[in-house]
């Protein structure tokens, strides 16, 4: 027996990219003497191996080639070159109704699809009870799939592909809907795969589902796997690569317009710091909840201008504004006179538990309105739980239970 499930070396997939549907006709007139297409390679060269009973996370760009290499591993599509081995059964999930005839009703569909996995009519019926339990469809499980929701249609699928009790299930993007019950049954369900040894392939732009389920991760990127290793690596890596290609400092500045002009005051700097023991050293990789940390910003005012504040914003990666602090909360002064300066904003026991920002600094006026200059830290932040307790914020608490009533 093979330690691997899924093994893939050099795998190319070639699409013909035609101008028209006469250039086909063209091209296949010729036999083969002149061609009329270019050709498009969705997979150049892809390689990995995924052992058995481990989770393997596929991110990347749309285009990139992802959802094309789960077709190939599925095999609902053939590879152009190269080889790929599937150890065992497989179950796939790879777009919403494939394989479900919209006529049919959601039951007609469950004999259908399971039979095409390879399942005898018997063994069909031993499990239809248990497929529509699952998928909670109610009496819409006996109507015709066209009535049926895209979140409807996920549940169909999803409770078929499990309840078949595949050796590797494929799953790309699927949990993007339905609702947040049914995701949670879906999710629960996947690590129930997990902890009894199959093997799963699960595709996501969630880069938070990713690292939760997956025990490693490869990045496609134009066709070719740009990186391969442990989630946290992976998706961080990811994650800088899709904000370079959306930067825009606007994003950052809590919707406020940058003022103009020469002699501005202008950010020269701004850094991170933690604080172990006294010691100061500038955060170059994940934190963990509770350290405490400095935001160092350097700046400079060229002219006697308006009264000068200082403000710290810490973002999610989604541009959500997570936590916004100003030098006037304290009580400083706003600075008015030219010259060089530095703020240092102390925060003991940082309270974020969780998550990727971008800390940006800003000189403001005195209104609080408009920013003179903004500068974001170059390297996101990372905070790791090492708990993995979900949430964002990590307060301190204590709970208390006390019981009102005992049983009788």
């Amino acid at each position: 027996m093979t330690e691997h499930a899924i093994v893939v070396e050099d795998l190319v997939k070639e699409y013909r990219m035609y101008n028209g549907s006469f250039d086909r006709l063209k091209e296949a007139l010729s036999f083969g003497k002149k061609t009329f297409h270019t050709a498009h390679r969705a997979l150049d060269g892809v390689s990995f191996k995924v052992p058995k009973g481990k989770a393997l996370g596929i991110i990347g760009e749309n285009g990139a080639g992802k959802s094309t290499l789960l077709k190939v591993l599925a095999g609902t599509s053939m590879a152009t070159g190269g080889k790929h081995v599937v150890h065992g059964k497989v179950a796939s999930l790879l777009e919403l109704g494939t394989g479900f005839h919209s006529e049919f009703s959601g039951r007609a569909n469950i004999y259908l699809a399971a039979q095409v996995l390879g399942f005898s009519l018997d063994e069909v019926k031993g499990r239809i009870d248990e497929i529509v339990d699952f998928a909670e469809l109610g009496a819409y499980i006996d109507q015709p799939v066209r009535t049926y929701s895209s979140g409807m249609v996920m549940r169909l699928g999803f409770s078929v592909a499990t309840a078949i009790d595949p050796d590797v299930l494929i799953i790309d993007e699927i949990l993007a809907v339905g609702d947040l019950y049914f995701q949670k049954k879906c999710v629960d369900r996947i690590f129930e795969f997990r902890n009894s040894g199959k093997t799963i392939l699960f595709c996501s732009h969630s880069l938070y589902d990713v690292r939760q389920i997956c025990d490693e991760v490869i990045w496609i990127k134009d066709a070719k796997v740009e990186m391969q290793g442990p989630p946290q690596d992976v998706t961080v890596a990811y994650a800088n690569f899709e904000r370079s290609l959306s930067a825009d400092e606007s994003a950052l500045s809590m919707g406020k317009d940058r003022l103009e002009g020469e002699g501005r005051p202008l950010v020269d700097e701004i850094r991170l710091l933690r604080v172990d023991d006294g010691v100061e050293t500038l955060v170059e990789g994940p934190i963990v909840p509770g350290v405490d940390v400095v935001v160092e910003m350097d700046f400079t005012l060229y002219n006697d201008y308006q009264p000068v504040h200082v403000g710290v914003g810490f973002f999610r990666n989604d541009n959500i504004l997570v936590i916004s602090l100003f030098s006037h909360m304290d009580g400083v002064v706003a600075v008015i006179e030219p010259g060089k300066y530095r703020c240092r904003l102390s925060i003991p026991r940082f309270p974020l538990a969780s998550g990727e920002f971008n800390v940006v600094g800003y000189l403001i006026d005195e209104t609080f309105v408009h920013a003179y200059d903004t500068r974001t830290i170059d390297q996101p932040l990372i905070v790791l739980n090492p708990e993995n307790i979900p949430g964002m914020v990590a307060c301190q608490h204590r709970f208390t239970v006390d019981c009102l009533e005992p049983a009788q």
